[in-house]
């Protein structure tokens, strides 16, 4: 808004200068700032995606955008993956779009599932930024209420009497009102577990590398009973999908809720060092790491007490195969237990995660098959809950292994 005294501008920082008993503001353009850390996972775990969709080149991107009616240049996707600066979400998103195209995959369900997760971590990024710079432009003073009381103006009304204000109403100094940092938004629990999940990342084996390093690799999460509920693998790096599933949220398996993260207690990593520097369109790697994953999934489904575990997609079949030196972390300490691992908040929690698997195939209508056997495997995890606390607030036995039988399942050679 701009009138013969200047122009009031509204921008994402908050910043009030008080100088005496007026306000020196000057006008400024600048570049909107987000939090940096954010910007740069968020253009990290972007291009990581791109490395695992076979990394077409940005030219063929653009190619398959202008195909499709979308102008998307070289310059812009090389603007968004490097990090710099937050680009506009049209340009992300468009971005997700025609990657997924390229490589063939032009299912709509995938592609607006893809959209919806990148749209939402770029909504964190821009989100980031602190809240709106006030701004007003050189040479108008405090004292002038013509713009103070204009109906879209965000200054307080002067007095109307200026001497008659409190002597320190107006502090010669200047005041920079902020967002907190993120961490001290996060509740005592989730940043405890944040800090366990980073010093097991940070862990390192007998020649100094950290586990988490290792670009290949596979991993399993276990429940605070230390049952086995999910595996998998990556080539993007295993602290990349590590961090994603249990701080960022964003994996499709967290986005679908089939993996509750508040119900991960420990984590265990298998590096593949001896394919640190292959591609990752490499046959060989790829059934190296195939048969690595299907390996440990067998593994854990016969230590898992339903037999089953909470995968949406089973791992492609392989012969089992040796499998490379592990390690196993605790993400939670005895405070954690207590609280998030008592077992009625569990019964809760589980009972709430298989009510939004519900929510998802009525809302869809069309689900995988595989989503439908993890809310049977849900729906067995929680009626063994309940039975035992059950049984336990009744002073009875706890009641048998069988109570819940699901092996159908992989009678049906489902798993």
């Amino acid at each position: 808004m701009s009138n013969e005294r200047g122009t009031l501008t509204r921008r994402p920082a908050f910043t009030l200068l008080f100088r005496s008993r007026s306000f020196n503001m000057q006008y400024s353009e600048p570049v909107i700032p987000v939090d940096p850390a954010l910007l740069q996972a968020f253009a990290a775990d972007l291009k990581a995606w791109h490395v695992a969709l076979g990394e077409p080149s940005y030219t063929a991107i653009s190619r398959t955008a202008s195909k499709h009616g979308e102008s998307l240049s070289p310059a812009s996707i090389n603007n968004l993956l490097t990090g710099k600066r937050l680009t506009s979400s049209a340009i992300a998103l468009a971005f997700v779009r025609n990657v997924l195209r390229h490589v063939g995959n032009h299912d709509e369900v995938v592609l607006q599932s893809e959209v919806a997760r990148w749209l939402k971590r770029w909504t964190e990024v821009r989100s980031s930024a602190n809240p709106a710079v006030i701004t007003i432009a050189p040479g108008v003073d405090r004292t002038d209420t013509s713009m103070a009381n204009h109906p879209g103006s965000a200054l307080p009304p002067a007095p109307e009497n200026q001497n008659s204000a409190p002597p320190d109403q107006w502090q010669a100094s200047e005041q920079e009102v902020r967002r907190p940092p993120t961490s001290e938004l996060l509740p005592p629990n989730l940043r405890i577990f944040r800090s366990m999940v980073d010093e097991a990342l940070r862990a390192e084996d007998s020649q100094r590398r950290q586990w988490a390093d290792a670009r290949w690799g596979c991993y399993a999460f276990y429940d605070f009973d230390g049952e086995p509920i999910y595996v998998g693998q990556t080539n993007e790096r295993l602290r990349i999908r590590i961090r994603r599933h249990l701080t960022n949220q964003r994996t499709d398996a967290v986005a679908m809720r089939i993996l509750d993260v508040m119900e991960v207690a420990e984590v265990e990593l298998w590096p593949l060092w001896e394919l640190e520097h292959v591609a990752v369109s490499d046959p060989k790697a790829r059934e190296r790491i195939d048969g690595v994953e299907y390996t440990i999934y067998r593994n854990a489904l016969d230590r898992s007490s339903l037999g089953l575990l909470l995968n949406e997609k089973i791992p492609h079949r392989t012969e089992p195969v040796d499998l490379p030196a592990s390690a196993r972390f605790p993400l939670v300490d005895a405070t954690i237990r207590q609280t998030q691992g008592a077992p009625d908040i569990r019964i809760a929690r589980c009972a709430e995660t298989l009510s939004r698997l519900a929510s998802v195939a009525a809302e869809r209508g069309i689900v995988s098959t595989g989503l439908r056997q993890v809310m049977v495997v849900q729906a067995a995890r929680l009626t063994r809950l309940a039975a035992s606390r059950h049984a336990y607030a009744a002073g009875l036995h706890q009641p048998p292994e069988d109570l819940v039988d699901v092996h159908y399942l992989r009678a049906l050679d489902t798993y």
